[in-house]
């Protein structure tokens, strides 16, 4: 069983989400249509669903968010080689830092939600004028949840722990694929509409690689994020969730347009994201080397002859001149006193 007891730094303010989260959406409300297409550019996903309903509203959008930062995060409560994630008390945990509460009357609300994402299949593809290619997998590959215990995960005995199993394609090219660092703060001030959690995500997104404004029209966006109602409506909604964005996510710079549609500019990402995060560190050792360098120089002296013949003069080198020479030149370089020299010399030592 894996132990939650210890939470990893994946509960603090930096998260993930998949890729394709943060490129396309499923339903906000409930649906009676079992399969629904998103475009993105030259992508298309199709999300069938397998089990009784399609899932909607915040809750898949929060379950990718804690796999997501669980494996990403190599957390204990996932283990990689099974493709196994466990639920207890790192789950609750997660789902409370959103502000997400997951008992009482929500808990039924939550296992229909769950169930359904583990339920559905994914289809994606791209396709360009040159060539097409594609993969489609199911989320949940094997699954045991008991619903109505309620006691945290690291006091279940071995073998009736709570676990997902999710398939191999699904981690591989969902999950792991470019996954999109997030701030979990964000997705807590977000939590109550599903829409504006999509919006954050991709726009978090677009601005990791964000060189010049560009106009997203209308008609692309309501074919990416999708909706029930009319266009007009659905740019009602859209405005709203920009809105909320914005309050989460400061630097962020949007324009909307009524007729055209709405405008990104360049803005930093809410968090960090990977590449971004091992430029700094590289920066970072760089300059503590060259500051480590700069150091050294100034800590070496000059060295005259005069200096070397002082403290050749106690040292018995007998026909070992050059190697005497070069002990002392290389200790006085150092820094190190004479007597220092001298006393390594004769313990047998070497500069």
């Amino acid at each position: 069983m894996a132990d939650s007891r210890q939470l990893s730094n994946s509960l603090h303010d930096r998260g993930f989400v998949s890729r394709v989260a943060s490129q396309v959406s499923l339903p906000y409300r409930r649906t009676n249509d079992r399969q629904i297409v998103r475009r993105n550019g030259d992508l298309t996903v199709t999300f069938t669903a397998l089990g009784s309903e399609m899932p909607y509203g915040k809750w898949p959008r929060l379950f990718d968010a804690y796999l997501a930062t669980m494996v990403t995060s190599q957390d204990s409560s996932y283990d990689p080689s099974r493709r196994r994630l466990y639920l207890g008390g790192t789950w609750r945990s997660f789902m409370k830092r959103l502000g997400a509460n997951v008992g009482g009357s929500q808990l039924k609300v939550i296992r229909q939600q769950m169930e359904n994402w583990f339920k559905t299949s994914y289809m994606v593809e791209r396709a360009t004028d040159e060539k097409s290619q594609g993969i489609a997998f199911q989320v949940g590959q094997a699954w045991r949840v008991d619903w109505i215990r309620e006691e945290p995960q690291e006091d279940v005995l071995p073998g009736f722990e709570n676990w997902i199993e999710f398939g191999e394609r699904f981690i591989e090219k969902v999950v792991c694929d470019n996954p999109v660092p997030v701030s979990l703060e964000a997705l807590s001030k977000l939590g109550k509409s599903p829409m504006a959690l999509d919006v954050y995500l991709w726009v978090n997104r677009r601005m990791s690689y964000l060189y010049a404004p560009q106009l997203v029209p209308w008609q692309l966006l309501y074919q990416q994020f999708g909706s029930d109602s009319r266009m007009a409506k659905f740019k009602e909604n859209f405005k709203k969730s920009v809105d909320r964005v914005i309050d989460a996510y400061p630097s962020v710079n949007i324009t909307i347009s009524d007729e055209r549609g709405v405008t990104l500019f360049p803005s930093r990402t809410a968090v960090p994201t990977t590449a971004q995060t091992r430029a700094a560190e590289l920066l970072s050792k760089q300059s503590r080397e060259r500051s480590e360098q700069e150091a050294a120089k100034h800590s070496k002296r000059d060295v005259s002859e005069g200096d070397i013949g002082r403290v050749l003069e106690y040292i018995e080198y007998g026909e070992d001149f050059l190697v005497a020479r070069r002990h002392v030149v290389h200790g006085l370089t150092a820094g190190y006193e004479g007597r220092n020299i001298i006393a390594a010399w004769n313990a047998g030592e070497r500069f």
